[in-house]
């Protein structure tokens, strides 16, 4: 049997005691998460149907190093924030009952909330589609042109084309 050494004692306290600090939030993480990857979906399904109404302009409906880099990025900073949040509440604001760490998650969640309606409401047919998307597509902004890597301009031109030879 091979005896520890105290460096791997040290590191595993260590270890151990991150774990058991930070296990409050747990949940709250995986909520956040949950919200990021169902905008990522959500993201896939309008590139998906961008492609769909738009065959010329639009080449691929697939998901790239690029982006995820993007996705990878955003999940690092959000957890980031919550932890940060969370150290905030539990060792500098502990006199107050300030919920920080419950806010900063409701404001990531909503953030991405907004983004997964303005991704659903995008790019649709909306004489086909439920009353709901024209309504939040007059609401929230379009994201078709960032599936083209143009402006805001251009999408206009694209709407009112009758057909999609250009």
């Amino acid at each position: 049997m091979k005896i520890p050494t105290i460096e791997s004692i040290t590191i595993g306290s260590i270890v151990g005691w991150l774990f058991s600090t930070f296990m409050p939030i747990y949940p709250l993480i995986i909520i956040a998460v949950a919200f990021i990857l169902y905008d990522v979906w959500s993201a896939y399904e309008l590139d998906k149907r961008v492609k769909k109404k738009y065959p010329k302009r639009k080449k691929t409906s697939k998901f790239t190093s690029d982006k995820l880099r993007h996705v990878i990025t955003t999940l690092k900073e959000r957890i980031i924030l919550i932890v940060a949040a969370f150290t905030l509440d539990k060792w500098v604001l502990f006199t107050f009952d300030s919920k920080l760490v419950y806010m900063m998650t409701g404001i990531i969640c909503v953030e991405q909330f907004i983004s997964i309606a303005e991704n659903k409401s995008s790019c649709r047919d909306h004489d086909k589609d439920s009353r709901i998307w024209k309504f939040l597509s007059r609401v929230l902004a379009d994201k078709t042109s960032r599936h083209f890597d143009i402006d805001e301009d251009m999408t206009e031109i694209f709407k009112n084309e009758k057909n999609n030879d250009i």
